[in-house]
């Protein structure tokens, strides 16, 4: 489908229509896409920051598979998703050894859950802000995406997506939607001062899994044995007191949710990345909770 000069695809078409395979061909051919959007990849890989090769990743609108070529690279697994079967065959061809799916992603994603380490995705994720189809809600859309992105992701896993929003309330509804579904992060705007060469990626951190219930509690009453006749009295990281024969009776670190900062001390879900921090009991030995976060990322 072809597409006037200057004009948004996202007006022109549902993706599925304006991808066809007379686009997707075009698409494919072009050196200037192909450059634009492994450049674009790149980025975005540079933004995931993952300490060595071998990550399972997720392109979310991987068209011809052009932003998965980076990924490889780099020596990361990927799988990618998009809506145009157009685009999917040029992704597919016999010399590419590739894992490509056909989905929409505004609806469901109908992938094992916390399976991958990161996701990109590269000039697609603007498109559910608008309505392309009779009975399509932007906003949840929007929402739904979110919410299967955060799914598939591993617990702190970061996923960048960059986007082209067309106005302002289409960024708002996307960050409304990351915030609603527990992501954290920010966005990182490149060349700020250029509206050509200016680009926008939403770098956001799936959050951290919480201990279960019933791990809280068995951490918050739990208690050891100590040597002595007195009882030895501790909470966080406090000391037991008396010495002598006998079973100390000393209580764990409180195994409460806090949205703190700080190692050690209270043992409880502590709202920062990747820190890990045990509360210890006293002489009794109890132990604090496991402390787990997802903190923000943005940089």
């Amino acid at each position: 489908m072809s597409l006037s000069r200057g004009a948004r695809p996202e007006r022109t078409a549902a993706a599925d229509k304006f991808y066809d395979a007379s686009e997707a061909a075009k698409y494919e051919a072009s050196a200037r896409m192909s450059k634009t959007q492994r450049h674009l990849a790149e980025r975005a890989l540079h933004l995931l920051d993952l300490k060595e090769p071998g990550a399972m990743l997720l392109d979310l609108g991987c068209g011809t598979g052009y932003s998965g070529t980076p990924l490889e690279k780099a020596g990361h697994l990927w799988i990618g998703l998009d809506i145009s079967e157009g685009m999917l065959k040029a992704a597919r061809a016999p010399h590419r050894r590739r894992d490509v799916i056909c989905a929409d992603l505004g609806a469901p994603l109908w992938l094992r859950k916390r399976i991958f380490d990161g996701a990109v995705s590269i000039s697609a994720v603007q498109w559910l802000c608008h309505a392309t189809k009779s009975g399509h809600d932007p906003a949840k859309r929007v929402r739904q995406f979110f919410r299967g992105l955060k799914a598939v992701l591993l617990p702190g896993a970061r996923a960048v997506l960059q986007i082209y929003p067309e106005q302002q309330e289409h960024m708002l509804m996307l960050r409304d939607a990351a915030v609603s579904a527990d992501f954290t992060g920010g966005l990182v705007v490149d060349y700020p001062r250029s509206e050509c060469a200016k680009k926008l990626y939403l770098v956001i951190t799936a959050p951290n899994v919480a201990a279960p219930p019933t791990m809280l509690r068995a951490a918050a009453g739990k208690g050891g044995k100590g040597k002595g006749s007195g009882k030895g009295k501790g909470t966080g990281s406090g000391k037991g007191s008396a010495k002598g024969g006998g079973k100390g009776g000393g209580k764990g670190g409180k195994g409460g949710i806090e949205k703190g900062g700080g190692k050690g001390g209270k043992g409880g879900i502590e709202k920062r990345p990747r820190a890990e921090g045990r509360g210890g009991g006293g002489d009794a030995g109890g132990k604090g909770a496991r402390s787990k976060g997802g903190g923000g990322t943005g940089k």
